[in-house]
């Protein structure tokens, strides 16, 4: 499996930044080559996993965004309750103060982290002490210093302005889209995304300072990766983006991912209306509301855009479900009807909660027959959201009830060396594993929510990523990469489903 050589997404049609829900159009084409690649992910994620496990040190700033300063650390500096302390490499957290023992977590080399007390070990694999985590888990501090820099949560977020996906068309038309400085930018993603690509030959230089030198590009990106760049940095000669390793590649020459802005909606901020279920457009060309529920009923009204919001009535307008009711979607006191399904809205279709969750209980809840995500508390839906599958029965997402029992910032994807079609995949953004090489996850190189899309994750844009993985189990301290559950701290029940809220009980086992 490999990338596509073409921006592996839906082209939309243009529309004015200004405006986040505009109509878009999805090529079949394109579309197949967004569902090829997205779906690749669920082939490497376990061999990702352990590769950050047993990594070598890494550049510090390589965990998102803004480089963190830690230039002044002092060896006397404490922090209450505890002690805060710098990974000078890769830092495994484990469940025991012992080497051999179940991985708790990790922290990548650069990141500081608080420590609750010190310990002797009792199983060897450390020549010092080792360190309690107020988070919970143990790792060695033989190979970190005590530093006066507050622990952040990860990942950090870079200030650049991707493209929007309704201007992908111009953007490969013309080279270039309208990008924001870098200091009105919002900050969505904890790295640049972009690849080398037809025009965008990504010319580099061995630094900021080689680059600015004036002198010529002492090398190319490679055709096969999808790289990240962990800063963007305006400089008089143009907007560069500085890799982890300090060289530098001029932001025009590279071939940026749209990144949908996309969000779900947060029921607890914004409740719906009682006897009322959350729906979106999920038709690429948008959809008009009908006087009735019927397919030769007059269209009316203004087309609502791919991806809007909108109430419908609980109950269906048909008994077959394909029709919906929107109160006064036609003006006071006239109702309008859309369609179900691609042709037109997705609607959440909620079930009865599993045994095992109690009434109070977070869970998270996957529907694939809609394409949505619920977010729980007992039976109360705190948040819904949309989200994209794997396509077809080769690569259905497996029904069951599960724990998420890791998760991570970022993870990368890369093919095997003799692989007849390459990849290489950096920094997938918010990765919850919830079964071997299956996760939940952001998205940056497509924009199909709503629809299938992937080869078995469960594909999230990466605003409903992010709220989603700060908000389940396993507890990620801050500073951390990784965390693993524990029997003290399970992880969040995911039930993923259809129709029937009868799935297998498929939770790993935690010892």
């Amino acid at each position: 499996m490999s990338a596509p050589t073409s921006s592996a997404a839906p082209q939309p049609v243009a529309r004015s930044r200004s405006s986040q829900a505009a109509h878009r159009r999805a090529p079949s084409a394109a579309l197949r080559a967004l569902r090829s690649w997205s779906g690749a992910l669920a082939a490497a994620w376990t061999i990702v996993g352990a590769a950050y496990a047993q990594a070598p040190a890494a550049p510090a700033d390589d965990t998102g965004g803004a480089t963190a300063d830690h230039e002044n650390v002092s060896p006397g500096a404490t922090h209450r309750p505890g002690v805060i302390y710098l990974a000078r490499r890769y830092q495994p957290i484990y469940r025991g103060p012992a080497a051999k023992g179940p991985m708790r977590g990790l922290v990548t080399t650069g990141e500081t982290f608080l420590v609750a007390e010190r310990v002797r070990g009792t199983g060897g694999g450390c020549k010092g002490d080792w360190g309690r985590l107020a988070e919970g888990g143990y790792t060695c501090l033989d190979t970190t210093v005590e530093s006066d820099v507050e622990p952040v949560m990860q990942p950090r977020l870079v200030s650049f302005d991707h493209p929007l996906p309704d201007e992908y068309r111009s953007y490969v038309k013309e080279g270039s889209y309208d990008r924001a400085p870098i200091a009105d930018s919002e900050a969505i993603v904890p790295f640049v995304y972009g690849k080398r690509w037809r025009r965008w030959t990504g010319p580099s230089w061995s630094s900021l300072a080689a680059f600015e030198r004036g002198g010529p590009a002492t090398s190319e990106l490679e055709l096969v990766t999808k790289y990240h760049f962990v800063e963007a940095i305006d400089t008089p000669r143009g907007t560069v983006l500085r890799r982890a390793d300090g060289s530098v590649t001029l932001a025009d020459k590279v071939y940026i991912y749209p990144v949908d802005r996309f969000s779900g909606r947060d029921l607890e901020a914004q409740p719906i209306t009682p006897g009322m279920r959350p729906a979106w457009v999920v038709n690429y060309n948008g959809v008009r509301m009908r006087e009735q529920p019927a397919a030769e009923s007059p269209l009316l009204g203004e087309p609502m855009p791919f991806h809007s919001a909108l109430d419908v009535v609980e109950i269906p307008a048909t008994p077959d479900g394909r029709w919906w009711r929107v109160q006064n979607g036609l003006g006071p006191g006239q109702d309008g009807f859309v369609q179900a399904m691609n042709l037109g809205v997705r609607v959440w279709q909620p079930m009865v909660r599993p045994s095992m969750v109690g009434e109070n209980d977070l869970w998270v809840d996957v529907d694939l027959s809609q394409q949505m995500l619920g977010l729980h508390r007992g039976d109360t839906l705190l948040y819904a959201t949309l989200v994209s599958s794997g396509e077809g029965e080769e690569w259905a997402t497996p029904l069951g009830i599960y724990r998420i029992y890791d998760k991570s910032i970022h993870g990368d994807m890369k093919s095997r060396e003799d692989a007849e079609e390459p990849y290489n995949v950096e920094r997938v953004p918010w990765v919850m594993h919830f079964r071997s090489r299956y996760a939940l996850h952001g998205v940056f190189w497509h924009w199909g929510f709503g629809l299938e899309a992937s080869h078995g994750c469960i594909n999230l844009s990466v605003k409903d990523a992010r709220y989603i993985f700060d908000r389940v189990g396993p507890t990620l301290g801050a500073g951390w990469h990784t965390v693993y559950a524990t029997p003290e701290d399970p992880g969040t029940i995911l039930r993923v489903r259809t129709t029937s809220p009868k799935v297998p009980d498929l939770r790993a086992r935690l010892e």
